[in-house]
């Protein structure tokens, strides 16, 4: 209950911090914003492809703790190699490459919590998520604030001191997690999963999640941007309207969650992603900073709560190997998410607000697919 929210915090703080850091990189480095949306897509395809064999070792390995030990190390060293370099498909790789350790921490963590609190999925999803939340409500408040002061590459390097202090904690800890006692993962079990994830009441879960990830990656890389470039915001006022925004989602979800546990997933889900989509809409449409800001923390209301429900639901469409299964729908998730950024990144570069009412389309368009299914 807190050594792995605090893990996920750790290794989610460098990406926290970069939902700040991308405006910086872009002014400094003069890049466009379908640039932005090409290196948020490029770490999310990184996640994707490390959340599959991480959900297999998780449930199969017996020491995972030894696992996700090395996830620290991985993420942090992977950040400090990014901020030496100038050169922005560099830059695109390594940051890619801690992103993909940083994923490859959330299946096995979430899986043994789900494990130990089988009846209460969404909220124990949701105290995972509260310590990814720590890391997106701090980060970016500390960030706004350093890079008053220092320039990005500084600033990213001084964002890996979380994730090495935790690494250095997480020694004492990897003996208290829980062993598996699973069989070794095969290839039948995987057929299986696969069969069961395409059945037609399952697919339309799954588009669900995907579309909400896609709307919740758009609209995390662009609205910084928005904030900056339209509403004037400096960086210190981002930064704390960011980690506002993330910390009244990061609430919600929680109380959302356990919500959905006693009376239902689907009637949450669909006011979450509808009332996320309207709250984006209202965003793109605001004609001053009140307004945005206001805005931007209704948008998190409803479109961060929704989130560990959107994810139980689909956990429910397959009741076994649950780490394995986080793993492959994550892999799906971020793959299309990525397209998404781009398509994101694509449309700022005609105009910031279209790319924010792209992800009001998309949550609500997730919301609508889930009124179909409970017709």
């Amino acid at each position: 209950m807190a050594g792995f929210p605090l893990g996920h915090a750790a290794v989610d703080w460098g990406g926290g911090a970069l939902w700040l850091l991308a405006p910086a990189i872009s002014l400094a480095m003069g890049l466009s914003p379908a640039q932005v949306g090409l290196l948020f897509a490029l770490r999310q395809i990184g996640s994707g492809i490390a959340t599959i064999p991480a959900g297999i070792i998780g449930d199969s390995l017996a020491r995972r703790g030894r696992f996700l030990l090395v996830t620290f190390w991985w993420v942090a060293i992977a950040q400090l190699i990014a901020s030496g370099f100038s050169d922005y498909w560099l830059i695109c790789f390594f940051l890619t490459i801690g992103s993909a350790g940083a994923a490859a921490w959330h299946p096995i963590a979430m899986g043994t919590m789900i494990q130990k609190m089988p009846d209460r999925k969404a909220f124990a999803l949701a105290i995972h998520t509260l310590g990814g939340n720590l890391a997106e409500i701090l980060a970016p408040l500390l960030t706004g604030f350093l890079l008053v002061s220092f320039d990005w590459q500084e600033v990213l390097q001084m964002n890996t001191i979380p994730t090495v202090l935790m690494g250095l904690v997480f020694i004492k800890l990897t003996g208290m997690i829980s062993h598996s006692t699973r069989i070794p993962f095969d290839k039948d079990q995987l057929i299986k999963i696969c069969k069961a994830l395409i059945r037609p009441s399952a697919l339309l879960v799954l588009t669900m999640l995907l579309l909400h990830n896609t709307s919740l990656l758009v609209f995390m890389s662009m609205a910084p941007l928005y904030l900056q470039s339209i509403q004037g915001f400096s960086p210190d006022i981002l930064g704390f309207s960011m980690s506002t925004f993330l910390l009244v989602g990061s609430i919600s979800s929680l109380i959302v969650g356990r919500s959905s546990d006693r009376i239902g997933r689907a009637p949450i889900a669909m006011v979450g992603l509808i009332g996320g989509g309207i709250g984006a809409i209202l965003l793109a449409i605001s004609t001053n900073g009140l307004q945005a800001f206001s805005t931007l923390l209704i948008t998190g209301f409803f479109m961060l709560s929704v989130r560990p429900v959107a994810i139980a639901m689909t956990l429910e469409q397959i009741d076994s190997s649950e780490i394995t299964v986080l793993g492959l729908i994550s892999t799906f998730s971020e793959g299309i998410a990525a397209i998404g950024a781009l398509i994101g990144g694509m449309i700022a570069n005609v105009s910031l607000g279209y790319a924010i009412l792209f992800s009001a389309s998309t949550s609500i368009l997730s919301g609508l697919i889930l009124v179909r299914k409970n017709r």
